[in-house]
């Protein structure tokens, strides 16, 4: 049983282990979800892995990103490879574990972002366009998450580049009043060394009851 600590410390010691998560593992146990928040502006590139949802009774409170930094050696760039969510229990607020779905390895993780209390129950994205059969796509740049508390988390801290034009933020998509986040599932662009590669494309995150006695 993980000793129960204030949300801050228990962010800083997964920051130290964040790099031990294996991408794509099996997906963890259901729980009943109310809806599917959907982004407005994501791209049709790649495919849709399966969903990973928290463990009953747990919701997502913490969001990571797996970032490739563009680089001026290189020609094909992906941007973000793998968005990763670590879910809290409701009742004791401690971590149950992280949930991610289909995920490339490039890049660097760039820290945990907390809610300050609660869930987060909302998601909107960055995304860059098709660019066409001469231009280089990196289809999601960047997530903004909603806490239950407004607060607003960006999981990409900076993103201003010259190389590679920004793209456009997206609008808000939210929880049902009672409900949080609880899972995901993301549309990836798989990586080949002969086409040019767009990494997370789409992402779809689920919200689940946070009243554990609903039934209906």
């Amino acid at each position: 049983m993980m000793t129960v600590l204030p949300r801050l410390a228990l962010s800083l010691l997964l920051a130290t282990s964040c790099c031990l998560l294996v991408f794509g593992s099996a997906p963890t146990p259901s729980l009943r979800y109310s809806q599917s928040l959907y982004l407005d502006n994501g791209l049709s590139l790649g495919y849709f892995g399966y969903s990973e949802m928290c463990e009953t009774g747990s919701f997502v409170a913490y969001a990571e990103a797996l970032f490739e930094p563009y680089s001026a050696l290189h020609t094909d760039e992906t941007a973000l490879n793998a968005l990763i969510l670590y879910c809290a229990d409701l009742e004791t607020d401690r971590i149950t574990g992280h949930i991610t779905s289909t995920a490339g390895e490039k890049g660097e993780l760039q820290g945990m972002k907390a809610c300050p209390t609660g869930f987060i129950t909302g998601v909107r994205a960055r995304v860059l366009e098709d660019q066409g059969a001469f231009g280089d796509d990196v289809a999601v740049q960047n997530f903004q998450f909603l806490c239950d508390n407004s607060t607003i988390i960006t999981a990409i801290d900076e993103e201003e580049d010259s190389k590679i034009p920004l793209g456009v933020w997206g609008s808000w998509d939210t929880c049902y009043n009672g409900t949080a986040v609880c899972g995901l599932m993301t549309r990836f662009d798989e990586l080949n060394l002969y086409a040019d590669d767009g990494a997370i494309s789409d992402v779809i995150l689920h919200c689940c009851y946070l009243s554990n006695t609903r039934t209906n």
